[in-house]
């Protein structure tokens, strides 16, 4: 693709839908040419469509003239998904941001894509409903973005994630048709094949333009706790024990002793003597079922070694707890001004183990890795602290990570709980897939995009 390919492209775009739409200025394309890993690649031109048909026209075009498509929603995802590694024109859903219909008798939101998920928490409980994906972006990252990485949140291990509650996608495909779900809201149970493949595919699919989303009831009762262990393979170890006691907590959340010491310059919280680890946990159901299922929790963690149990006592103190976890990605920043945020995901059974394989490796390679995450469901978030201009220190944190994703595939695990793929994983996607893998994911690719048009570069091994 060439530089006039892309400029005939763009003049194209502008004309038909007029300059507000695009952008060309080098320091509005510097805002757009990385995400949260901070991979940067300069796109061409980005574009801000304001309703599915412009999504349509823009796509066409550059089709057209063979000049590459990026969907991009709020770009926090840590995987470069969203990079622009090819130049071409970023199509930023962030003017699609209506919620178009929430239906409280049938439980379903439409929503446009650029929606963000918070606010349509927001929305929904105005109603007594809520959606459940709450990852830790929720007051940024948009539902198109949440659908496409089919993300999660600390609420995953009892409700499932983004797709569980995907109703239909209407999306644009690489040559600028519409494609619209087959009874989109009809009934949990409805399942399209095409929504199953859209979800997760981050972007190199199509472009989603709407969606139909599940809603379920706000539970009546909610009780939530801060549990301190002496070690973190220790909590890990009361993780299991935890959900082996015949109650389902709605979250279980790991945050080891670095992210604790992290978070107290923007959370108070104290600390108590000898605590090296701490497990976030939250029941929730029907009145009276939170306290009692909370209860049966508590008498494990006391078999488990619990140093001390902080209860909330009120809204106010369990919103202060969730900030805290919330909090604990960007005060990082305090430790060194770059990571490597991985996400990998192993049985329950096996997080001891993979906990133990962290500790050494951060050891081995002389780095600070503080790690939190979704204990619940086996997803930790390992984060290797670095200073990128340090290259000892780059070359240590990339063998490093090398080494985890070998160890997790040994645990039986896998290289992402739910940050993707994107381009950081890409070149240890064929040991998770296989060689057979590799091939079926190529064939899809090619059947939804010959041209290789929309975010090349992504996710898929070229068999």
């Amino acid at each position: 693709m060439s530089d006039k390919t892309a400029t005939k492209a763009i003049g194209a775009i502008a004309a038909k839908l007029g300059s507000d739409r695009v952008e060309t200025a080098r320091e509005i394309l510097t805002c757009y040419a990385f995400d949260a890993t901070n991979i940067k690649s300069l796109p061409f031109a980005v574009t801000f469509p304001r309703s599915m048909e412009e999504v349509r026209s823009i796509v066409s075009l550059c089709s057209e003239s063979g000049v590459h498509v990026i969907p991009r929603g709020a770009g926090t995802g840590f995987v470069g998904g969203t990079v622009p590694v090819t130049g071409g024109v970023v199509v930023s859903m962030e003017r699609l941001g209506k919620i178009l219909d929430i239906d409280a008798s049938q439980r379903v939101a439409v929503v446009e894509s650029g929606v963000v998920n918070g606010m349509l928490q927001r929305e929904a409980a105005k109603h007594g409903l809520m959606f459940p994906p709450d990852p830790s972006s929720l007051e940024v990252s948009t539902l198109g973005g949440n659908v496409a990485q089919d993300a999660g949140g600390p609420r995953a291990l009892k409700y499932g994630v983004t797709r569980d509650y995907v109703l239909g996608i209407e999306f644009v495909t690489w040559e600028g048709r519409l494609v619209e779900p087959v009874c989109p809201g009809v009934g949990s149970r409805r399942w399209d094949p095409l929504d199953s493949l859209l979800t997760s595919s981050e972007g190199t699919l199509g472009l989603i333009t709407k969606i139909w989303l599940r809603l379920l009831f706000v539970p009546k009762e909610l009780v939530t706790v801060l549990a301190f262990f002496g070690t973190t393979v220790a909590a890990a170890g009361a993780v299991s024990r935890v959900l082996d006691c015949g109650v389902l907590p709605a979250a279980v959340e790991l945050i080891d002793s670095v992210a604790m010491d992290c978070i107290k310059a923007f959370v108070d919280v104290n600390i108590p003597s000898g605590a090296g680890c701490s497990l976030l946990i939250e029941t929730d159901g029907r009145e009276g079922e939170a306290r009692e299922s909370m209860a049966v929790v508590r008498k494990v963690l006391d078999g488990a070694g619990v140093i001390d149990v902080r209860v909330a006592e009120s809204q106010a103190q369990r919103e202060e707890l969730w900030r805290m976890r919330r909090s604990i990605s960007p005060s990082l920043a305090r430790i060194a001004p770059s990571k490597i945020n991985e996400d990998v995901c192993v049985p329950r059974s096996k997080l001891p183990d993979l906990v133990e394989e962290v500790n050494k490796l951060g050891r081995k390679y002389r780095l600070r890795v503080p790690t939190f995450g979704h204990a619940g469901d086996g997803n930790l978030h390992v984060n290797v602290m670095l200073d990128r201009r340090d290259k000892d220190e780059v070359r240590r944190a990339e063998a490093m990570v090398g080494e985890l994703f070998e160890a997790t595939l040994r645990l039986d695990g896998t290289i992402s709980g739910e940050h993707g793929i994107g381009i950081t994983k890409l070149e240890y996607l064929p040991r998770q897939l296989g060689p057979a893998g590799v091939v079926f994911q190529s064939r899809i690719k090619r059947a939804f995009d010959p041209g290789g048009t929309v975010n090349p570069g992504k996710v898929i091994v070229q068999s």
